[in-house]
């Protein structure tokens, strides 16, 4: 969906040789002459990011686990709400060493053994009972694209990868109930507009999936 949009929405600038950067370069940052400020930026303009937002939210109400169009939403109507959240963990210790070495939550980084080892109970042995679960795995956290902020680009993208944690802190399973109550969890903790859109009009689908027998 987000990449129909932007086929319709390009910017009318060029690279060298006539190629669009979004067509032609959306996961490469190192190119010369471009103003993509990650590996997997796209750059958009307000009315590209109000479409795409408008968009993504139609798709991830109709259809919630349609988790690109939910990562889409976030981040095209969460760019305030993120520098908030930035100066937040600026302001204290361990969150500022966070933004400092951006460390990177997946099955490269994550000591399977190790969290295998943990107590019963504990987090981390926890955090991985739910992956085996419910046969999730922290890679397929989509990467951040639409936000225009190198910094904020990785805090979103620190906040997909510790959802999965919330899920275990909460015993919150990954059925739309479950993702309702995360959603509630993670909108007064963050703020962010996607997670308020999500718990409002989570119960919404919820209740056309009960009336209509859906599981």
């Amino acid at each position: 969906m987000a990449t129909l949009l932007l086929r319709f929405l390009r910017p009318s600038w060029r690279l060298p040789g006539g190629s669009s950067p979004v067509a032609d370069v959306p996961f490469r940052a190192g190119i010369h002459g471009t103003n993509l400020l990650y590996p997997d930026h796209i750059p958009t303009s307000p009315l590209q990011k109000a479409l795409l937002a408008a968009g993504s939210a139609g798709m991830a109400l109709y259809d919630p686990y349609r988790h690109d169009m939910v990562a889409v939403l976030g981040e095209t109507t969460g760019y305030y709400t993120l520098k908030g959240l930035r100066n937040q963990m600026r302001r204290d210790p361990e969150g500022a060493q966070i933004l400092q070495e951006r460390p990177r939550i997946s099955l490269a980084t994550l000591d399977m053994g190790k969290l295998r080892s943990l107590p019963e109970g504990s987090l981390g042995r926890e955090y991985l009972r739910f992956l085996e679960v419910n046969r999730v795995s922290p890679d397929t956290r989509v990467p951040t694209r639409f936000v225009d902020d190198e910094e904020l680009a990785y805090v979103i993208q620190r906040y997909r990868e510790v959802h999965d944690m919330l899920h275990t802190l909460l015993g919150m399973p990954t059925n739309i109930l479950g993702e309702i109550v995360v959603k509630w969890f993670e909108a007064v903790q963050t703020g962010l507009p996607m997670c308020m859109l999500g718990a409002l009009f989570g119960p919404v689908r919820l209740s056309a999936r009960v009336a209509f027998g859906e599981k």
